[in-house]
């Protein structure tokens, strides 16, 4: 069954990618691809004789996930050295911070997973409210709405940073993520830049 994509036309596009921006729409950015493009991703993988794990990556990103698949790529993350101040004796766990900056009838709200141990993600939380203290109050009128609201978010993730088993945010992580942990997860520098970001 035809899906009405000009596949020649795909395979093209994929040639044309050089090999770093080919393997981050392989790791990244293969969620939602046809059938189709997903066969001519692994192809042009295979024809550039790129690391095989590539394909896993690809694969990962179309497919389902129980809560004890999301928990076993969660392993690799979580045992890794702090990216922040690299401890090596707590397990890693997650936190959403919420930012608000605002100038007057401008206002930029942005929310960012940060994987980390549980007193560095204790400080981003904390940078993010001191930060919203000072920046987020003078838009009008979503400066103050949203400085509220980022509070709350802020406040709320920041309860779930100590707790001893892996919190929501760790597993939204590793969805967010899952193609590059397939792909890199016996790669353990691979693994700590990723987080890291």
């Amino acid at each position: 069954m035809s899906t009405g994509i000009d596949i020649e036309f795909v395979r093209q596009a994929y040639r044309k990618m050089t090999d770093e921006e080919l393997v981050r729409v392989a790791t990244q950015d293969a969620h939602g691809l046809t059938d189709e493009a997903l066969q001519v991703v692994k192809e042009e993988v295979q024809r550039r004789k790129l690391d095989s794990n590539i394909v896993k990556g690809v694969e990962a990103q179309n497919r389902s996930y129980s809560i004890g698949d999301i928990d076993k790529l969660r392993g690799i993350i979580q045992k890794r050295d702090c990216p922040v101040c690299q401890n090596a004796t707590e397990n890693l766990n997650a936190t959403m911070t919420g930012e608000v900056v605002s100038f007057i009838f401008m206002t930029q709200y942005k929310k960012k997973i940060k994987v980390a141990c549980a007193g560095c993600l204790d400080k981003a939380n904390n940078a993010a409210l001191i930060k919203m203290a000072v920046l987020g109050w003078w838009g009008i009128p979503w400066g103050i709405v949203r400085t509220i609201q980022s509070i709350i978010l802020n406040i709320n993730s920041k309860k779930t940073n100590h707790e001893a088993t892996p919190n929501n945010f760790l597993r939204s992580f590793v969805l967010s993520n899952v193609g590059q942990l397939e792909t890199y997860k016996d790669n353990k520098e691979k693994i700590q830049q990723i987080i890291s970001e």
